[in-house]
């Protein structure tokens, strides 16, 4: 039989929990957004008021109130979000035990097996979008396709409070190669570049010329143009199902022009992920990096250990490394920074030793994080810190564990 996919999305989110609460925002631009005293915080959500005036997420509190000087900036409110989060996840767990996240806001809904017991699919997403309306408060916008992939593309095609089915290549083939999953800036670019500039001009092209263009990345592109994407919705009690990944950004202050100021984040930002995976009890073994530069432009790229660890070096360096090897330089300044890890998993690996008795994880080094965090526990996060740390108040001057960000580490990790 074939396999069913909603991809439900709720719309601006977080900007929907605030009006709840606050009705009185419905009339006026706002958004949600770090401490508008500096360039900390950057826009999380928007009302469809502010995305009139051109308020984009991700973009600076400062260019947002270019573009809409009336903009009213609310702080985040996570506890608020993250309780309607899972009352809306306890309702698709009514039609499906299939129901996996890809953020507080969206979810995957296998719901192949429900449609004999409810009627049809149409029943289902109708029946979906009106009780999340009128028993939460909230709207939805719905995929619904065979596979995971074209069902998170028509959920972003959906309008608010609709959905959208795609059930063969011809419905989005026009559409920019761009709007795919992990179609990013420098990759759109490069796709256009060779002339292809929609899904069907990928999903007509081969795997192998893909994999000429963009590596690994450009075959997976060619699968999920087609829709030739088999993975499984897993079940919310799935073992495997645990925290997949962890990680921390921030938006610098001011722009970083140098490796010492990448490095004085870098290390925040290290000490930061280190410490939230002992808090789990886990240990990582895949390294993430990503940064915006001050055009908005993004890149990730990332990197496997030997073996798994826990420790904040291990982080920073191979962070440090993937800057160096990947052709990352500072004739743009970059503006947002984001290291994560991945590949998690509760047991550590034997150690590897080398001829002379090094081993490649440091039991010094866990015992000077744990030290470190035992301080900070008692005496606050900025009680001690690395002298570099320390002397750049302006730019360290975040606590990215308390106010941390988790965003998703890309598909192809799951």
């Amino acid at each position: 039989m074939k396999k069913v996919i909603l991809h439900c999305d709720l719309n601006c989110f977080y900007a929907s929990v605030e009006m709840l609460y606050h009705p009185e925002l419905r009339d006026v631009p706002m958004a949600i957004a770090g401490d508008p005293e500096n360039r900390h915080g950057i826009i999380l959500a928007k009302n469809v008021l502010a995305k009139r005036k051109g308020v984009k997420t991700a973009e600076a509190i400062f260019e947002a109130r270019n573009k809409c000087p009336d903009l009213l900036i609310r702080t985040p409110d996570y506890d608020s979000y993250m309780y309607y989060s899972a009352k809306v996840r306890s309702l698709y767990y009514e039609y499906t035990d299939r129901v996996e996240s890809f953020g507080p806001d969206e979810c995957w809904l296998d719901i192949t097996s429900s449609i004999r017991y409810f009627g049809s699919i149409k029943v289902i997403v109708e029946e979906i979008l009106r009780r999340v309306r009128e028993e939460i408060g909230l709207t939805l916008s719905i995929g619904v396709s065979s596979n995971k992939i074209w069902a998170k593309l028509g959920s972003d095609i959906a309008s608010e409070d609709s959905y959208f089915v795609i059930s063969r290549l011809e419905d989005i083939e026009g559409l920019p190669a761009g709007d795919l999953l992990n179609v990013g800036y420098h990759t759109y670019e490069k796709l256009k570049s060779y002339g292809l500039y929609t899904i069907g001009d990928i999903a007509r092209s081969s795997p192998k010329y893909m994999k000429g263009i963009l590596g690994k990345n450009g075959e997976t592109l060619w699968y999920f143009a087609n829709g030739y994407d088999l993975s499984e919705v897993k079940r919310y009690d799935d073992e495997d199902e645990v925290i997949k990944s962890i990680g921390n950004s921030t938006t610098t202050v001011r722009d970083v022009y140098d490796m010492d100021d990448l490095k004085l984040v870098l290390t925040v930002l290290s000490d930061s992920v280190a410490s939230r995976i002992k808090d789990e009890g886990m240990f990582f073994k895949t390294v993430h990096l990503s940064l915006r530069d001050k055009n908005l432009n993004w890149r990730g790229v990332q990197t496997s250990l030997k073996e798994n660890s826990d420790l904040a070096r291990d982080i920073f360096d191979n962070a440090i490394i993937l800057f160096m090897k990947n052709g990352f330089d500072f004739r743009v300044p970059y503006r947002s920074i984001g290291v994560s890890v991945s590949n998690l998993s509760y047991r550590k690996e034997s150690s590897n030793i080398d001829l002379y008795g090094h081993a490649d994880y440091s039991l010094k080094e866990k015992k000077k994080d744990l030290a470190l965090e035992d301080i900070r526990r008692r005496f606050g996060y900025h009680s001690i810190g690395s002298l570099r740390v320390l002397e750049d108040e302006e730019l360290s001057a975040f606590d990215p564990k308390s106010e941390h960000l988790t965003y998703p580490v890309s598909y192809f990790g799951r």
